[in-house]
């Protein structure tokens, strides 16, 4: 008896899972992508400038996006098979829109800390305020407009072809209240708001309040003092 009371937890546990995320191996496909992600990713980059092959580098690197064709394959066979779209299904589109989105700017963010690391190149100061900081923050909120564009789209077909919008009430109270809740409708609706408090909080907050250009002697006090930190840390890193 006591040996069974302990496996009800895990049971427990595992039935939450499964009703959460289906019983398909979709979950564990996302999760094998984005290992070898960063995978790809790091051993490009040493390739690059620590092994210095070039050749390598670019072949791993270019395994990056291939991951992503791979997901898609597998959710589009796992859902023309007759599975229910869950929790996992999800998770792979949310997935494939960060990598889109966001993919390019984090490779290109790790290939410049490895020069910086591995081949003394001088690090970008980022802005803190003027029109190169409201640029960048509205390049920010375009990559997360980007996910949105792919992934709002995507889940609103999803269930438009299984579960349908039934369940769903399409008035403007409904969907602040999330009256129909199902994992699909409920995504979309909140990367919906995301979008929204994206903007507010960061092009429009950095239009009004920083972007005015930093005075001459500020700016060069905080030049000066972020080199001092750069070359103290080549000198640790050494």
């Amino acid at each position: 008896m006591n040996f069974i009371t302990q496996l009800k937890p895990a049971e427990t546990a595992a039935d939450s899972f499964t009703e959460v995320f289906g019983d398909s191996l979709i979950i564990w496909a996302i999760l094998g992508v984005e290992l070898f992600f960063w995978l790809f990713l790091i051993g490009g980059l040493l390739a690059r400038y620590v092994l210095k092959r070039r050749r390598l580098s670019t072949v791993l690197l270019i395994g990056v996006p291939v991951l992503d064709l791979v997901l898609v394959s597998l959710v589009v066979i796992d859902l023309h098979g007759g599975a229910i779209p869950n929790m996992s299904h999800v998770l792979a589109v949310l997935y494939l829109g960060f990598t889109v989105g966001f993919g390019h700017n984090i490779i290109t963010k790790a290939d410049a800390w490895f020069a910086v690391r591995f081949a003394g190149a001088t690090q970008q100061v980022r802005p803190k305020n003027g029109p190169a900081y409201v640029r960048e923050q509205w390049n920010d909120w375009l990559r997360m407009l980007t996910l949105w564009a792919i992934c709002v789209p995507v889940l609103l077909i999803m269930k438009t072809l299984t579960t349908g919008w039934g369940d769903v009430e399409l008035t403007f109270a409904g969907i602040l209240n999330g009256d129909g809740f199902d994992h699909l409708f409920s995504t979309a609706r909140i990367l919906t708001i995301v979008v929204a408090i994206w903007f507010v909080a960061g092009p429009v907050y950095a239009v009004l309040f920083r972007s005015a250009p930093e005075q001459r002697e500020q700016r060069e006090q905080r030049e000066q003092r972020e080199q001092r930190e750069q070359r103290e840390q080549r000198e640790q890193r050494r």
